[in-house]
């Protein structure tokens, strides 16, 4: 039902007294999104965008008794709603009303919406999160789209390898993105979760209440996005929510253990989406980030840590960011069983000795030199018998050497031994081999994202 004249009186006069009343922070906040829906009887129904605004609007009765009293001469009750307090029919029967009353006047107003459960982990914030020169850019991408969203990198493509602290960052820019627009509709997802979304929505016939989740949003945060890979019904579906937040200029935020140029496994007009914003990547921290990563860590175990300690467990793990910090859990509760209220070199040796020998228990039980050699040549394209064989260009002595290098590094297999499983080759060329992956490790970050690819599927 149309405002009346009166009841289109009655609001206006709400904002000036709250203009005149409360500070303009304050009006702007809590009085100016708030919409007078109907006027029926003695009865306002003011419809507010967020719970938290409820009992603001409710200690106003002053305005609101002030504003009645002038305009009907009567005092009104209000019945102050958000769409949490709905159920999906009294929503769509709120969303007739707007309709009516967008009809009616020359305001543009905006449907009720089912509230969004933002998945978002408050732990994870911009403040402990430890960049590193090499990362440096990539936190400021993220820092700019909290201010500027969907405008200057959008999408925001985040790509690298496993561990390395990209889901952190999706978390910070959710809580940090709340913090200056609190009133956003945000989802942080994965994948596999917005795929799971989709086939529930698809089996029980509720694709209307999927689509109104996914397509209102003001941010997207979607983690490993190269899952979509063998999943048609979902990246079509991913398509068009991609096109429908993007023309509305919501923002977007991606990440990938690979930047989009490698996601072979999608389709060309999802790929070149991708790459219409930012593209940037995480890399494995230098010594110095991961000492800082762990002295900010030590700083909350209640421990005291020298120096020499963190440095210590920084040389030993230099993978990524995910291995570090395990490393440090084990060291924290070797050294509280122990009862040392300052955890001195030799209890970090110990607790890494303890975690090496049960990773490599692990992995011996699971894996075999064949498995190995299996997935290097499946990874490369190659066939198993090229990494065997004499052949020497270069893709086959690449992918040889990488073999090589993950028997040593996973099984702890003798050089002599690795060489007669290729050929019957020499000790020395394995040791090269070792070398050489061992080095470009440290500064090459295709090198560093296969390495990690591979063991990821290895140990799956």
């Amino acid at each position: 039902m149309p405002l009346k004249d009166s009841d289109k009186r009655f609001w206006t006069r709400v904002n000036e007294l709250a203009k005149e009343n409360l500070p303009k922070a304050t009006y702007d906040y809590f009085i100016a999104p708030a919409k007078l829906i109907s006027v029926i009887g003695n009865e306002a129904k003011i419809l507010i965008s967020s719970d938290m605004h409820k009992d603001f609007l409710k200690r106003q009765s002053d305005l609101f008794n002030t504003a009645s009293l002038e305009i009907y001469g009567d005092l009104l009750k209000m019945k102050v709603l958000s769409s949490a307090d709905m159920t999906d029919a009294e929503r769509k029967e709120m969303n007739k009303s707007l309709e009516s009353l967008a009809e009616s006047s020359d305001t543009v107003i905006e449907p009720v919406l089912k509230p969004v459960k933002s998945n978002l982990l408050k732990k994870y914030t911009f403040d402990n999160f430890v960049a590193g020169d090499q990362n440096r850019m990539t936190l400021a991408a993220t820092q700019t789209i909290t201010d500027s969203p969907g405008d200057l990198y959008n999408p925001l493509f985040i790509f690298g390898s496993s561990g390395l602290g990209k889901t952190h960052l999706l978390h910070a820019i959710g809580n940090e993105f709340l913090k200056k627009h609190p009133r956003s509709r945000v989802i942080y997802v994965s994948s596999e979760g917005f795929v799971t979304d989709y086939v529930n929505a698809s089996r029980k016939k509720q694709m209307d209440s999927f689509v109104e989740k996914y397509r209102n949003l003001d941010l997207l945060l979607l983690d490993d996005v190269q899952f979509f890979s063998d999943k048609e019904g979902t990246k079509n579906e991913f398509f068009q929510t991609f096109n429908a937040l993007h023309e509305k200029g919501a923002q977007i935020v991606l990440t990938s253990d690979r930047p989009p140029s490698e996601l072979n496994n999608l389709e060309e007009r999802l790929v070149s989406r991708f790459s219409w914003g930012l593209t940037t990547n995480i890399t494995i921290p230098d010594f110095e980030t991961r000492m800082a990563i762990l002295m900010n860590k030590a700083e909350k175990t209640g421990l005291k840590f020298p120096d020499e300690t963190i440095s210590y467990i920084a040389g030993q793990i230099n993978s990524n960011v995910r291995e570090l910090e395990g490393a440090l859990n084990q060291v924290e509760f070797l050294a509280k069983m122990e009862k040392n209220s300052t955890v001195e070199i030799s209890t970090a040796e110990k607790a890494i000795e303890n975690l090496r020998s049960s990773n490599s228990h692990t992995r011996k039980s699971n894996l075999n030199i064949t498995k190995i050699k299996d997935e290097v040549a499946k990874y490369y394209h190659l066939p198993v018998a090229d990494l065997s064989g004499p052949k020497r260009v270069k893709e086959i002595a690449y992918a040889r050497q990488v073999a090589m290098f993950l028997i040593r590094d996973l099984l702890g297999t003798s050089l002599p031994a690795i060489g007669q499983e290729f050929g019957k080759r020499d000790h020395t060329t394995v040791m090269y081999a070792v070398r050489v992956i061992t080095d470009k490790l440290k500064s090459d970050n295709e090198t560093q994202r296969d390495i990690d690819n591979l063991k990821r599927k290895l140990e799956a």
